[in-house]
């Protein structure tokens, strides 16, 4: 019971953390994760972008968001072997096609807390972890904007501390707009 006054907790600051601006583009995303490690878990995020800068032109003009969410992840071989995390991230989306059912390739390093600093055998050492994805999110329908979103997560504390053992997740998010 623990876990999901937290989970709900985090869930409601992160969203005021991101509070859209007006005419921003506002997302839900939910989505289920697995680890090698005998991880697996759940993600709630809210997005909002509404920046398309001209100073990332560099990059091939990607649009720009900001993203909170509250991670869940808890040991398959031990129910009670848990971590709730908040997080919060820019992300860079870059349209790869323009068809009418685009995909997109998107990216962003971010920082997460974490509740606990060890998860199975995985030691994270500090409660502060940055967190750096990259995945593909397909338009399914021409006629919504929702998104399936396949992802590849990194957490670590980038050697701030040791033991950095890390934690890698595969993710699938459904994204849906408000």
């Amino acid at each position: 019971m623990k876990s999901v006054v937290s989970f709900i907790t985090l869930a409601i600051i992160s969203g005021l953390l991101v509070y859209p601006a007006p005419g921003a583009t506002n997302e839900i995303h939910i989505g289920g994760i697995y680890s090698a490690d005998q991880l697996r878990g759940a993600r709630l995020g809210y997005r909002t972008s509404a920046l398309q800068p001209s100073w990332l032109d560099w990059a091939g003009a990607p649009s720009l968001a900001f993203e909170s969410a509250v991670n869940f992840w808890q040991n398959s071989n031990n129910s009670s072997d848990s971590i709730t995390a908040f997080s919060i991230s820019p992300v860079l989306s870059w349209q790869l096609n323009q068809s009418a059912r685009p995909l997109f390739l998107e990216a962003g390093i971010g920082g997460s807390y974490i509740d606990q600093t060890q998860i199975g055998n995985r030691k994270l050492s500090t409660r502060f972890q940055f967190e750096d994805r990259v995945g593909l999110a397909w338009q399914y329908s021409s006629d919504s904007d929702a998104r399936i979103s396949l992802q590849y997560t990194h957490y670590s504390n980038a050697d701030i501390e040791q033991p950095n053992d890390g934690l890698d997740f595969f993710s699938v998010y459904w994204v849906i707009p408000l």
